[in-house]
This record gives C-alpha cells, structure tokens and sequence, in this order.
C-alpha cells in the first residue's frame, strides 16, 4: 500500500484538525550581525498540522525599511498525518506564481519512499526524483535523479546514504558515488521549534526559499533538536548558539561560521510561539 497526493486535496483530510500536543512557532525573525531585522517567517497551522508559512526578505538598502526583495508562500498538503505536497509561491506583488512543488510517497508503514521536486521556469521544468530505501531503524539509502521537461531524459545525479541518531536527527551523510555531498550534524537535546509540526519529521530535504537549486536539494534538519554544530561539503564549518525559554525551546539562535580558524557572528534568529 502507497500513501501518495496524487488523490487527495488540501481541502479533504487535511481539514480536520488535530489537536495540538505541544509547542509551535508562529514567527521567526531573522536578524543581521548588526541586529538589522532582514527577514520574517509567519506560520499558520490546522491544530498541529501546518498549513502555510510565508517568508518575507527586506531590502535593508530602502530608506525606511520597507521594501521587500523577496516574498514567498510555501503550502502544505496532507494525506491523514502525513505530508504529501509543498508548494511554494511567490507572492510579492501580489503575482501568486507556483515556483517549486513537491510530491511525498510513503508506504504501508509510513515510511517516505520517493520525493519529486518540480521547480517550474518560463519555457520548461526541472525535475528533481529521489527514492529511498530504508536500510535498518537509523539508516536510509537514497538515489537522486535529475530531467528536464525539454527533453524527459533522467539521470543519475547522486546516490548517499543517511544516519540518524534515536531521535531521527540527521547526524551524517555521505555519497556512495564519489561525489562531492557530504555532511556531518551534532545537535542539542533540547526541543526544535518545529517539533511538534505533524508529519515534517519525515521529510529528509526541504527547500527554503529561495535558496533552491535547479540540481541540487537542501537538507531539512528540523525534526527533534536544534543543531549545535554543520559541516556541509561545499560551505564553511557553522556552529550555533542558542537561548532557550522555561518550555526547553529555543528563543534565540546566533549562528557562526568558522573562516581561518575564526569563528565570525553571520546571523540571529528569534522564535516567537503560539
């Protein structure tokens, strides 16, 4: 048995809440070393199903403080608790134009099994697939495959393997083909803000606007703790710093990243809950 969104709408299932049965973030504020604010993250939830989250980027070069160089929505669709589809639009100026959509399979056990990225350009689409093979309670095999719509050619772009930690934190990946993705995680024991989001826990890449890539994914690393510390091929080293609330949730982070040895303050994020 598969659990897929080719069948279900965000109007069906995912209409009846579930009751909420912990902490959820309702903002997140992003500042710069300076504590310029640069951007804002606003939720929406459906008990502790999330519905929506919008991100706003401000243009710090407008007197004022007022404009935007980005403005994003990204919607999620369920199926039951699960999640099975992420849309991502852009907002700004009131255009409402899908960008990015990604569809969620899972089998009988609730395990995801394949994601397939579309990112949608003027003339074409690409295609991003990935399957997934669970290997043993912490670890899964994973196979990227790349195509264009002008064409419909797929490829073999990546094949890795994931390790989890007992809170399905991910604590390592690493090719399988030689290639150039790797990373390495060591986290907190103390509660992520998106914790208590139904069905993201199984997610193993998310894409943040805009920060995606025709031909490559992003990991998603909000699950169970907050990350301490990110070693990703390609970037510099990052350690984080956290201040947390009488709940055990995070209200403030100051991330760093490490250049010659020193460790430099790059930016802060504040968690405001529900």
């Amino acid at each position: 048995m598969l659990v897929s969104s080719c069948s279900s709408d965000s109007s069906s299932e995912s209409d009846t809440p579930v009751t909420p049965s912990s902490i959820l973030v309702k903002k997140i504020i992003e500042l710069d070393k300076d504590g310029k604010e640069m951007s804002t993250t606003d939720f929406v939830y459906n008990g502790n199903k999330i519905v929506s989250e919008v991100i706003a980027k401000k243009d710090l070069s407008v007197v004022g403080n007022i404009g935007f160089l980005y403005n994003y929505k990204t919607e999620y669709t369920y199926t039951g608790n699960l999640i099975t589809s992420i849309k991502v639009k852009n907002i700004i100026a009131n255009q409402d134009k899908l960008v990015l959509k990604t569809d969620f399979l899972y089998d009988s056990n609730e395990d995801l099994i394949s994601s397939t990225r579309e990112q949608y350009f003027d003339t074409f689409k690409g295609i991003l697939r990935v399957v997934y093979a669970k290997i043993n309670t912490n670890t899964v095999n994973c196979k990227m495959y790349s195509s264009d719509s002008r064409d419909n050619i797929e490829t073999l772009v990546w094949e890795g393997k994931f390790s989890f930690d007992v809170n399905k934190n991910l604590i390592k990946s690493e090719s399988l083909d030689a290639s150039f993705l790797f990373g390495s995680f060591e986290y907190d024991t103390k509660s992520n803000p998106k914790k208590g989001v139904l069905g993201l826990n199984k997610i193993m890449f998310q894409e943040i606007p805009p920060l995606y890539n025709v031909s490559a994914l992003q990991y998603h690393l909000h699950k169970f703790n907050n990350v301490l510390k990110s070693n990703i091929s390609g970037s510099f080293p990052k350690f984080n710093q956290y201040t947390y609330n009488t709940n055990g949730y995070p209200s403030e982070m100051k991330e760093y990243y490490i250049y010659n040895g020193n460790n430099i303050h790059d930016v802060t994020f504040q968690y405001f809950y529900e």
